[in-house]
């Protein structure tokens, strides 16, 4: 089972989630080695467009010059590498999720109980996973 669950707005990464399995990061949370990421994109609606699970995390101090400048261009502190990642097929509206009433300026970094990740995995249709 998962350490602990977020939402994480993945703006602009998708090929690189989904393709190298990993995303660059500008909050900080408690997340871990284990810990699950719901990924949220923001189109017409907020929708949950997949998950992924932490393989670990990467600070900029360790990384080669060209991706540490990357980072500090964008305001990243460092990169996310995941074991695995899934695509919602279809996505899900968050407005039929139990995030429902969540104002879309807090889901970004929202830390989730057990739950309501549960819950939200439950409502899943299928899953493209790599």
């Amino acid at each position: 089972m998962c350490v602990s669950s977020f939402v994480f707005r993945a703006k602009d990464q998708d090929r690189r989630l989904y393709a190298r399995r990993e995303l660059y990061v500008s909050i900080r949370r408690e997340w871990e080695n284990g810990s699950r990421l719901f990924f949220a994109s923001k189109t017409h609606v907020d929708l949950l467009i997949g998950s992924g699970i932490i393989e670990k995390i990467i600070e900029v101090d360790v990384m080669d010059e060209q991706e540490r400048r990357l980072c500090l261009q964008n305001n990243w502190y460092g990169k996310i590498v995941f074991e695995r990642v899934e695509r919602f097929s279809p996505p899900l509206s968050v407005q039929d999720t139990p995030l429902a009433g969540t104002r879309p300026a807090l889901l970004h970094g929202l830390n989730l109980p057990e739950e309501q990740a549960a819950e939200i995995d439950s409502l899943v249709s299928s899953r493209i996973i790599s």
